[in-house]
This record gives structure tokens, sequence and C-alpha cells, in this order.
């Protein structure tokens, strides 16, 4: 319905502090990588949360329930932390949280943090926060449906004009059930780069291709680093009687 008078919009002129209410029966300690639950609240991070931001302050909500406390939580700006190897080479390179008060460059089953911005020393950088996601980009291609024991060898799917990492692949099937993918007819897929093989995984009857309409990740992603003109390539590979049908396949990168 169109308005038919005037309204007061709440602006927030501060982008870099943001209140969120947190979780019941937790503690969170000031500097603290935080997450944010399924319910919608705030907690110290545990693997694969989404990333909300820094803890501002110590609040304790030990003995409240859900939302019963609030904490001011940065979420836009650059911080010098600690991530185990780190090197001058990671400048650019994305960053995970394991825990509270862990960042790793292993982005499986990790949550994203942001970027490294700048290396101070070894294992110290400066990481640009990014809970929004906003520097992460995802390139999709459509598979076609190659019919049983058909193959895509290499079929190039994206080239980075500049340097970039990648964060994650997935496929998402299209609608369809696969067919005749068992233990003697697997369906590998299969990502590289001039480095070598980014992700790969293979479908059997214990390994089942992702259902209609649903999506599974392709797991740990290996030489993430892609240099100013790599280009991805696609490798499908069926059995006999195998046929994963049509399938997007997407990656993460920044």
């Amino acid at each position: 319905m169109a308005l038919t008078a005037s309204r007061q919009v709440d602006r927030f002129v501060d982008q870099e502090l943001r209140t969120f209410r947190v979780k019941g029966t937790t503690k969170i300690y000031r500097g603290a990588f935080l997450g944010i639950t399924s319910a919608g609240f705030l907690r110290g991070l545990a693997a694969g949360d989404v990333f909300a931001g820094i803890a501002y302050e110590e609040i304790d909500n030990s003995a409240g329930a859900d939302g019963a406390k609030v904490a001011r939580v940065y979420t836009l700006s650059d911080f010098q932390v600690s991530v185990s190897g780190a090197a001058q080479t990671d400048c650019g390179r994305p960053v995970f949280a394991s825990a509270d008060d862990t960042l790793t460059f292993v982005a499986a089953g990790n949550s994203y943090v942001g970027i490294v911005q700048d290396f101070v020393s070894s294992g110290v950088v400066i990481v640009r926060i990014d809970p929004t996601r906003k520097l992460v980009k995802t390139v999709t291609h459509l598979v076609e449906d190659l019919g049983a024991g058909a193959d895509i060898a290499a079929r190039a799917i994206h080239g980075f004009d500049q340097d970039g990492w990648i964060v994650s692949a997935r496929i998402v099937n299209q609608a369809t059930t696969a067919t005749g993918i068992d233990a003697g007819n697997t369906c590998v897929v299969a990502l590289a780069v001039t480095a070598g093989a980014v992700a790969s995984k293979t479908y059997t009857n214990t390994v089942v291709f992702p259902a209609a309409n649903t999506q599974d990740s392709l797991g740990t992603i290996t030489n993430p680093h892609c240099p100013k003109g790599d280009v991805v390539t696609l490798a499908v590979t069926q059995g006999a009687t195998a046929n994963a049908g049509p399938f997007l396949l997407q990656i993460d990168c920044v």
C-alpha cells in the first residue's frame, strides 16, 4: 500500500559497530570472532557459523535466555590478527574461522571471515573483515545432460583477469534424478587450474549424487590461488551407465 503521509525512518550513521542479541547461556569475550546461530542469536563462533564480526566488548549471558543481553560487534574495518602460516604471498587471500579465537586459510567446514590486506610478520596479518560476503563473487556454469557414459575432458569455465582465490565449489542438481551411478559406474566431477587440481568428488552408490534441486560441496579446495591469466577447467567422467543429468557448477572466489 502506498504511503499517505510522511514517516520517520531510523538511520544508522555508524557502519562499523552493530548490536546483536546474545544466545542464552553464553559468554562472549572481547576480541572474539562471533557467529550467528540458526535461531539468529550471537555467540562465540563455532566452525560453520555465519560470521558476524569481532566482539567490541565482553558480555556475560551465562544465566540468561536467548536475547536477554545484547553485545556490540565490529562489522567493518581492518584488524591485525594471527593466522597460522601466513606469509607475504598471502595478501589478497581469504581467511576463515574455525573457533572464536582461531583463523585459518582452510575453507572446508569453517566460516568465511574476510581478506588479507597486508602482511605484518610471520603468522601475523591485517585482515579486512567481510561479514556480508560482499567481496565474494560466484561463478556459475551450466553442465548439460551429457547422457550415460559421456564425459567432459577439460572445459574452460572461468578465467581470472587479475589475481584471485577460490573459496569453495559445489554442484547443484537441476530438477532431475541421477541414474546408473554405482560402485562400478562412478561419476567424477573435478576442477583444475594451471597449478593442478582444485577440487574433486567421486559419486558412487554410497557417495550419492545430490537429489533434484539440492546441492553438494566438492570438498576441500587445493591450489586456491589463481594468478592473473589462470583458467579454471571442469572435467566430468562417467561410467558406462552413469548419467548425472543437467547440473550447475558453482565456484565462490575473491
